[in-house]
């Protein structure tokens, strides 16, 4: 598949432009929800406490014209009053009052009334019980707002009397439309300001991940040793940029790694097949006796050993770093496996004038894979008699902890290793000899394929180790094994 560098650079560009149009559109909502929320509340304040002052005008004047009416002050001003627009009651017109009689005929109103609220908006009047009150709202076909309380008192010589009260509400209404309109304005306002300041929030806020992002872009294969610049970034995006630069470290180590591991491979490869392919060729330049063949043979055997002995340590290490491979755990004595082993290493370290000892306090049973168990002292063995000169010696000491855990160490008493190389003995190929020799089928591999089972089982590989005092390492596995798994580990 052909990739389009330009496609996809247009593609992220897209992106960081459609994650800035998300945020400003968040930004902008947001604001102007709540610009929204406050102006209608402040709305609606303004509007209630309107109503209610009008209510509460209503209310009153209903009160003082009851009292009027019923009062003994003279009959002739009392219809004066009522009558007369420019009356206390009137308030340039604004103000309407009228006196409806049981029968349903007006008495008393105040003049010019019947033309903007007449009787006949009102059919229920007679309907209304005692002591009770009808407000209404009314709207005249001049566009003209009225607010109206009807209500019906009882007393002595005023029974089934009606009292009507209005008040215009058309100035009040105008201001009202025109405070809506201001508002819309308002708002209409606020939401592009919202809009272009959520903008430049969401523009800077994105400028140091687009940093980041150029950063990142720029990072390959050779140019690993880069780290971001947290200079300048904020707080919140600084852990996720040190992050980064922790995951460009663990990259960069494990790419040395990698490479380092492909020269290792070349370079234990490469020794015995030139051997093998120098002996083939010698064997073929001349007629040879058959022991001259068997001989070269033989030594292509050998080597052909060695390089099946460094592919199986490699394929063991691939599989112990595969998710699915599981050891398979069963019931060993380990005294027992032990004392096998030693009895496998005795002929070497006979040859090589080296004493072997085990050391166990009592017998002991643990949970473990037999054969990965028995590679795994087998290899802390054979690196002990390797690395011991004659007359040294080579012991294993078992013991179990009060934590269930088995500790096996294998201490011997030959050259020691520097304190420089401990650091780097478990790495594969990795030697403390610097001409990196092969010598005695010695690869490299022994400590990292001990270190392969002991993570399986759950446990640790330590080593120490002094110049001229001689190398301990200790394997520490749980001795209660790990749980039993449906897909059991293949030896090798």
């Amino acid at each position: 598949m052909k990739i389009d560098p330009e496609g996809s650079q247009a593609d992220r560009s897209r992106a960081g432009g459609s994650m800035i149009m998300r945020m400003t559109a968040w930004y902008a909502g947001s604001s102007f929800l709540l610009i929204l929320i406050a102006t209608s509340f402040l709305y609606w304040t303004v509007s209630a406490n309107m109503k209610a002052e009008d209510r509460h005008v209503l209310s009153n004047t209903a009160a003082n014209l009851q009292y009027l009416v019923h009062s003994p002050a003279d009959t002739t001003t009392t219809r004066h009053l009522l009558a007369s627009p420019t009356g206390p009651f009137a308030r340039a017109q604004l103000i309407w009052i009228r006196v409806i009689g049981p029968d349903g005929r007006t008495r008393l109103e105040t003049k010019g009334m019947d033309r903007v609220v007449p009787v006949s908006d009102f059919p229920g009047l007679l309907a209304i019980p005692p002591g009770h009150h009808v407000i209404r709202t009314i709207q005249t076909r001049a566009g003209e707002l009225f607010q109206t309380l009807s209500t019906r008192v009882a007393g002595p010589g005023d029974v089934g009397r009606i009292f009507q009260v209005a008040i215009d509400r058309t100035d009040e209404q105008r201001l009202l439309v025109n405070y809506r309109e201001r508002l819309l304005f308002v708002l209409t306002l606020s939401l592009a300001l919202c809009s272009a300041i959520g903008f430049a929030i969401a523009r800077s806020g994105m400028r140091p991940v687009e940093r980041i992002i150029r950063t990142a872009r720029t990072i390959r294969s050779s140019t690993l040793h880069e780290r971001l610049d947290m200079a300048g970034l904020p707080t919140e995006l600084q852990s996720l940029a040190d992050t980064f630069n922790d995951m460009l470290d663990r990259l960069e180590n494990s790419f040395v790694q990698v490479s380092q591991f492909s020269a290792d491979v070349a370079h234990e490869l490469r020794t015995p097949i030139n051997n093998l392919r120098g002996e083939i060729e010698v064997a073929l330049g001349r007629g040879r006796a058959p022991a001259e063949y068997r001989e070269v043979l033989g030594s292509a055997l050998e080597e052909c050993g060695r390089i099946n002995r460094v592919i199986q340590s490699l394929l063991f290490l691939a599989r112990a770093e595969t998710a699915g491979e599981h050891p398979h755990f069963e019931m060993l004595d380990v005294v027992a496996e032990i004392a096998a082993i030693l009895e496998f290493y005795e002929p070497a370290a006979v040859d090589a004038g080296i004493a072997l000892s085990a050391e166990t306090a009592e017998p002991l049973r643990a949970i473990v894979d037999r054969t990965l168990f028995q590679q795994a002292i087998g290899n802390l063995v054979a690196n002990a008699i390797a690395h011991t000169p004659r007359g040294g010696s080579v012991g294993v000491r078992v013991r179990q902890d009060d934590t269930a855990r088995l500790h096996i160490e294998v201490a011997d008493t030959g050259r020691g290793i520097a304190a420089t190389h401990l650091p780097y003995v478990f790495n594969r190929f990795y030697r403390a000899d610097r001409a990196r020799s092969s010598k005695g089928g010695n690869f490299g591999l022994g400590l990292s394929v001990v270190r392969s089972i002991a993570t399986l089982h759950g446990g640790t590989v330590s080593i120490d180790s002094e110049l001229g005092q001689g190398t301990r390492a200790i394997l520490s596995i749980p001795s209660q094994g790990r749980e039993p798994t449906s897909s059991p580990y293949t030896p090798i």
